[in-house]
């Protein structure tokens, strides 16, 4: 019987240890390159179209997203030649500058060579915040990347929104919709997590998140979409990832390029960043 129990356990150590290797492997394979066309109402169809790439979740410095992995990550990007480059958080590991495996300053050199004639714009994540908020923003500054906290950028076409992870999406955004549409432009809301429903205006009709992993690990019926030590909802399970409707807005999420779980694994889950066509139509 003992001689049993111990075959068995063997044999479930190493079930589990394949499953382990497989999810690293998927989550340092190069991303998926997704791609969309969205037509921007009331923007002049004679306005030239705007490419962005939207990323997310980079994690750096664990064993998905070693600096070595986020350097292809960053010559991927580069060669879709986008006019700007948004990345909607989540960029270290870990929960606070006191974790083993927070690395903010190995984001520099990387992220500092994305290039995009209309510039990088980022928000920051909920593993950005907290402790690591200060760290996280200097590194990303001398990376040359413009951190938009709770404040609007005009960017050609559209007046991008910048939320914090832990504003309140529904009351703080109110001045800064004004501040973009005294920019003119059309409204893009950028932030971290997918809202659930009644946490932001329905006037502004395009949202960008990421946070989901797109579900991270999905089984048949299963995905990280609740929260299950907590007893919460992580996010919207129908705003996972890819492109969805939220009333009369448009949610595009991303399934960000890293992974943030010990060990860090995805699995029938890219990695993926987008690649987003931004045009007008007649009035």
């Amino acid at each position: 019987m003992r001689s049993l129990r111990r075959r068995l356990l063997g044999l479930v150590l190493c079930l589990l240890g394949a499953v382990a290797l497989r999810g690293l492997l998927e989550a340092r394979s190069d991303p998926v390159v997704r791609r969309a066309q969205i037509v921007l109402p009331g923007v002049d169809p004679r306005t030239p179209a705007l490419r962005v790439a939207l990323l997310s979740d980079i994690h750096v410095g664990n064993l998905a997203t070693p600096t070595w992995r986020l350097n292809r990550v960053v010559d991927q990007i580069n060669a879709q030649h986008p006019d700007a480059i948004l990345i909607a958080g989540d960029f270290v590991n870990g929960t606070g500058s006191r974790s083993w495996d927070f690395h903010p300053w190995a984001l520099v050199a990387p992220l500092s060579r994305l290039r995009a004639p209309l510039g990088v714009h980022a928000v920051l994540g909920n593993h950005d915040e907290g402790s690591s908020r200060r760290y996280v923003d200097f590194a990303l500054r001398m990376a040359g990347i413009d951190v938009l906290h709770n404040r609007a950028e005009r960017i050609g076409p559209i007046a991008l929104i910048g939320m914090d992870m832990f504003a309140d999406t529904w009351s703080d955004v109110g001045p800064v919709l004004a501040q973009a549409r005294a920019m003119g432009g059309f409204p893009v809301l950028m932030t971290h997590a997918p809202p659930f429903p009644g946490q932001t205006r329905t006037d502004i009709p395009l949202i960008l998140v990421g946070h989901t992993h797109c579900g991270q690990v999905v089984l048949p019926g299963w995905d990280n979409s609740y929260d299950v030590p907590n007893g919460m909802q992580r996010f919207p399970p129908e705003l996972r990832c890819g492109i969805a409707h939220l009333g009369t807005q448009l949610v595009v999420t991303t399934g960000g390029v890293g992974a943030a779980t010990i060990p860090p694994i995805r699995l029938n889950a890219p990695p993926d960043f987008w690649i987003l066509t931004l045009t007008g139509r007649a009035r």
